[in-house]
This record gives structure tokens, C-alpha cells and sequence, in this order.
């Protein structure tokens, strides 16, 4: 039934989002700050526009102004589970 596929989908999500949350820890929160919150010293991701997904993979794989590109570092489905994470946070 539907019941066990949205549990699935539901359980994906949150796998999903604890590693979004473990990557943003390990590569992006010494400059966007812990849980995102913000030291001032890179944009505020909690405000990032959360329908411009594809202006945050192009930014975090190929770096925007200071930023240094992670590309060749992140897998593409990382890169998503990043993102994952970031707009699952209330400004």
C-alpha cells in the first residue's frame, strides 16, 4: 500500500538530511557558521532563495567570489544532500 512507500520515502529523507547535515558540518560550516548560523564572514544560507537550487550547486561546485569550488571534492549527490539540508532550515 501507500502507507509503506511514504514511510520509505520518508526514511530516505531524513538519511538524506542527517548526511546534508554532516557534510555541511565537515566542508561548509568553518565559513557559512555552525547550523548556519552566520559569523558574518560568508552569505547566509538560512536566507538563501530555496528556489534557486540550481544557483546553489552551480556556486558550490564551481565557488562564487571567495568561495572555493567543491566540485572535484563532492559527489553530485552530496552536493544535494547539502542542499537538502540547507532548505530544511527556517530562516
Amino acid at each position: 500500500g501507500a502507507l509503506p512507500a511514504a514511510a520509505a520515502a520518508e526514511a530516505a529523507d531524513a538519511q538524506a538530511l542527517a548526511q546534508g547535515r554532516a557534510l555541511y558540518t565537515s566542508y561548509c560550516a568553518r565559513c557559512h557558521g555552525v547550523n548556519m548560523v552566520n559569523t558574518g564572514a560568508a552569505t547566509d544560507l538560512r536566507k538563501f532563495p530555496k528556489d534557486e537550487e540550481e544557483r546553489f550547486v552551480r556556486s558550490v561546485n564551481q565557488g562564487v567570489r571567495a568561495m572555493p569550488a567543491w566540485g572535484s571534492i563532492l559527489q553530485p549527490g552530496e552536493v544535494q544532500a547539502i542542499w537538502r539540508y540547507v532548505i530544511s532550515n527556517p530562516p
